[in-house]
């Protein structure tokens, strides 16, 4: 079986640089923190991927400033990693310098239900359109994904699922359930924790949970 790490590197190594997005794994924040980059995204990447077991895919729709630009893992917040909240990933100094370490609501709900379900250590998290898009000239923004953004990242999917394939998809969203149709793969769909969705994405995984047990 392909390395997922080496595969998915692959894969994104191939994407264009697109106006209007920012690649974590390449590009540098003007708040990160001495020590953190994209190497070090890479390497949060790297460490997320190289868990043995792993049994389930969470895909959102893109990554967002406050999570994935930061931390290099999607879901997952600079706070998160300090707290050492990550399965695989010893908890990590400041990442960035700004007075209050990065904090994604989204992200602490995907991962408290994870663990709540014990299901953090087998689940590998992912976007339909892996950079972080956002609005022009406003970095520390989140905007919807194009189409065209959206069919670029169904390769890095393809890819994932080529390393995984035996594993269980699940669409955080109606994008990337949208990304998964397309692509014919079969998947649950999860409604997505923002804008009041947590009691709905909780009782979806615990329906999950029950099914990998």
């Amino acid at each position: 079986m392909p390395d997922l790490f080496d595969v998915v590197h692959a894969a994104l190594s191939r994407l264009p640089t697109l106006p209007g997005s920012f690649n974590p794994w390449t590009q540098a924040n003007d708040d990160d923190a001495h020590g953190n980059g994209p190497a070090r995204r890479l390497a949060h990447l790297r460490a997320h991927a190289a868990r043995p077991g792993l049994r389930l895919v969470l895909i959102g729709e893109a990554a967002g400033y406050q999570g994935c630009r930061v931390s290099g893992i999607p879901f997952t917040s600079e706070a998160l990693l300090i707290d050492g909240s990550i399965p695989g990933i010893a908890a990590t100094p400041r990442l960035s310098t700004r007075p209050k370490p990065w904090s994604e609501p989204s992200a602490r709900v995907v991962w408290r239900t994870l663990h709540a379900q014990r299901l953090a250590e087998s689940t590998f998290l992912w976007n339909a359109f892996p950079l972080h898009p956002h609005a022009p000239g406003e970095p520390l923004s989140n905007r919807t994904p194009t189409r065209g953004e959206l069919a670029l990242g169904e390769s890095v999917l393809a890819a994932l699922r080529m390393a995984l394939p035996d594993a269980v998809l699940a669409a955080v969203g109606n994008k990337s359930s949208e990304a998964l149709t397309r692509l014919g793969y079969s998947h649950v769909a999860l409604r997505h924790p923002a804008y009041g969705g947590v009691t709905e994405f909780a009782a979806g995984v615990e329906r999950l949970a029950a099914t990998l047990r």
